[in-house]
């Protein structure tokens, strides 16, 4: 049952239209043309829907996306809702995605139709289209694309395809900005939703009932009372001033999860890798460190290290996690050799000059911490890497690195035959000395 209700937002009425169990996980709608309908009704079967009405709001929030945005902002501050999932289409979709970049912990999935990121300033006719020029506000392009990294929910995002009014090229690059994106052609023109109704509901459906492990670490942490207020700031209700920091939180509850006896061992390490995700933390990945060492159970094997090459595959930044691949792998003798061919290894034939974009993050990633693993284990990998053009530089600062490095290994006369194998221009920088060092022989 569909009810048309009306809250005070701003001290001026916001109406609205919701649907679907109280206790349903709430989604909110953001249309800005065509009718949403089939969408609604079906999510609504276990959903709590919400569809803001932009127009009760008047002029101003129509023709500003940011006034839009903290509109429905300040509804969702009314409602109460703490944490949302999202979908907009059109302006709809552009008053989406600057919520998720104003205040990514407050989505945890995104959907996107219709939606390209914003041109300069400037009276702007889309292609494609009939409908009247209009003004762009923004700051530059450049400065906007950079800002859909800010968003960490998990993305889909749905384009018409060729013969949509909307730049295919300019979509596919938002969807490549976004850490955790992807792109679901629909060849149909514009809109989607009403072109291939259908389908269209059964793809974004499917695709909100995905839960990222984060938001398993999340909720996992909501049941213990710790809940995220703001970039960096939780709250657990007792700690001192009420807020604690990504770090705290990692310190304080990493140790438990990983060794949560309600989960078996492959259901802790995906809640492991969850708060990786969630902090951002190297003291979490200890933890898992700690909860497989001396564990040989193929299945569990299958977990962590798909839970490594997974994040180091995509877009998303994982600092903490190459920072582990070092410190709790790579520098141990006895898991280096292990570790390498795990995330990068047994992908040798994979490591080619046509390399799909992850394989080839997933190899930098894992050559820039991988100076103490043995020669003997990574020479046929730097080797191979050294054959592909966008992995070049990598292995030469790997190399450079890994012989000034007190935990780096290498052999002299094998490492030179990989410099010489790229063919590096003569003046690279330290190139000259690195050939030296190298020639004089092993480090004393």
């Amino acid at each position: 049952m569909i009810e048309n209700r009306s809250v005070i937002v701003n001290d001026l009425p916001f109406e609205y239209q919701v649907a679907g169990p109280v206790d349903g996980d709430p989604l909110v709608l953001l249309p800005a043309q065509g009718d949403w309908a089939p969408l609604r009704d079906e999510l609504a079967r276990k959903r709590r829907v919400y569809v803001p009405d932009e127009s009760s709001r008047g002029q101003v929030a129509r023709e500003w996306r940011t006034a839009m945005r903290d509109e429905v902002l300040g509804l969702l501050d009314a409602l109460g809702l703490d944490r949302v999932d999202l979908a907009g289409y059109h302006i709809g979709g552009e008053v989406a995605y600057l919520l998720a970049q104003a205040q990514p912990w407050r989505v945890a999935r995104l959907v996107l139709e219709g939606v390209e990121p914003p041109s300069p300033p400037g009276l702007v006719r889309p292609e494609h289209t009939d409908i009247d020029w209009y003004w762009v506000e923004g700051e530059p392009a450049g400065d906007e694309l950079d800002r859909f990294r800010r968003i960490t929910a998990l993305t889909l995002v749905l384009s018409g395809g060729p013969t949509c009014r909307s730049s295919q090229d300019r979509i596919a690059e938002m969807a490549r900005r976004i850490p955790d994106a992807r792109l679901a052609p629909f060849p149909v023109g514009h809109p989607v939703h009403a072109a291939e109704p259908e389908e269209f509901v059964r793809v974004v459906a499917e695709f909100l009932d995905e839960l990222p492990d984060s938001e398993s670490a999340r909720l996992w942490l909501a049941e213990r009372g710790v809940v995220r207020t703001g970039e960096d700031t939780w709250t657990d209700g007792e700690s001192e001033e009420g807020r604690l920091t990504s770090h705290e939180v990692a310190h304080r509850w990493a140790a438990a999860a990983l060794g949560d006896d309600s989960l078996d061992l492959e259901q802790r390490l995906r809640l492991g890798f969850g708060l990786v995700d969630l902090l951002g933390e190297h003291r979490v990945t200890v933890e898992i460190a700690s909860a497989v060492r001396g564990i040989a159970d193929p299945d569990t094997a299958h977990v962590l290290w798909n839970g490594y090459r997974s994040r180091l595959d995509a877009p998303a930044d994982c600092e903490a996690i190459v920072h582990s691949l070092r410190v709790d792998w790579f520098e141990h003798r006895d898991t280096a050799e292990r570790a390498f061919t795990e995330v990068l290894g047994k992908d040798l034939t994979q490591l080619r000059p046509d390399s799909s974009e992850p394989m080839l993050r997933r190899a930098r990633r894992v050559l820039e911490a991988s100076g103490p693993v043995p020669w003997s284990a990574k020479e046929l990998v730097y080797r191979t890497a050294a054959r592909v053009p966008e992995l070049s530089e990598a292995v030469f600062r790997r190399i450079l690195h890994s012989h000034h490095d007190v935990y780096g290994d290498l052999d002299p006369v094998q490492a030179l035959a990989v410099l010489d194998q790229m063919r590096l221009p003569e003046d690279t920088e330290h190139l000259a000395e690195l050939r030296s060092a190298l020639e004089s022989g092993p480090r004393p």
